[in-house]
């Protein structure tokens, strides 16, 4: 049976609203149309944190130190002691940017997972509600694919070592909830899916709104 649903807008002149309209589409084609644009959006996504200063360069994702850190970083950069802690900043992003590729078969086993009743509340959902979608149901694996590198990376800078010495130095046992490497590969894990999630929802919305971005008959029905 072909089940139809609609889609409901306004017509705006000069900023202002007018009447409202309301197309029907199939629901397979608001499906299809979903998984189009989230394929779309996460590939484009990924392939920009993935380059070189993806993360680091972008100040809108770059992944910051943990505040303790990055003070202590701030007290010992006129020092010329801040090697190790800069070493750090700098790794956490290149390990994101390294990561991020094995997000892209993630993201397509979350889209072909998609139901077209899913697809019926995001068609219908925010500019963003797709990418909402994908932090619900691929979280779980990214966070798997993306904590060995950034795990690593901490430790290879010595940065574990040197939170340990931290710590035990002021006292600040309470600081951490569990052991070093786990603390700081935990954190930039979930700074890197931050800013990952920032431009598929970026992708997402543009595809929305912008004609020239729906490249498919079923995007230019659907939003047309």
């Amino acid at each position: 049976m072909d089940r139809r649903l609609f889609i409901w807008g306004t017509v705006g002149v000069l900023g202002f609203s007018g009447n409202a309209w309301a197309k029907a589409v199939s629901e397979k084609d608001a499906q299809t149309g979903l998984r189009d644009i989230l394929t779309k959006g996460t590939q484009a996504a990924v392939e920009r944190v993935s380059r070189p200063d993806g993360y680091w360069g972008d100040t809108r994702i770059q992944i910051p130190l943990p505040k303790t850190l990055a003070k202590t970083q701030k007290l010992l950069k006129p020092l010329g002691q801040s090697g190790l802690l800069d070493d750090l900043h700098l790794r956490m992003n290149r390990a994101a940017e390294s990561a991020a590729p094995a997000a892209k078969g993630l993201f397509i086993d979350a889209i072909k997972g998609m139901t077209i009743k899913d697809a019926v509340g995001i068609i219908n959902g925010g500019d963003t509600s797709g990418t909402q979608y994908l932090q619900r149901t691929a979280t779980p694996g990214l966070k798997t694919a993306f904590t060995p590198p950034m795990q690593n990376a901490m430790q290879q800078t010595g940065a574990v070592d040197y939170l340990d010495r931290v710590v035990k130095r002021n006292n600040m046992q309470g600081f951490l909830k569990t052991d070093a490497k786990t603390y700081l590969g935990d954190y930039a894990v979930g700074l890197a899916l931050q800013g990952l999630f920032y431009y598929v929802g970026s992708e997402e919305a543009a595809i929305r709104r912008d004609p020239a971005k729906r490249t498919t008959q079923i995007l230019k029905a659907i939003f047309g």
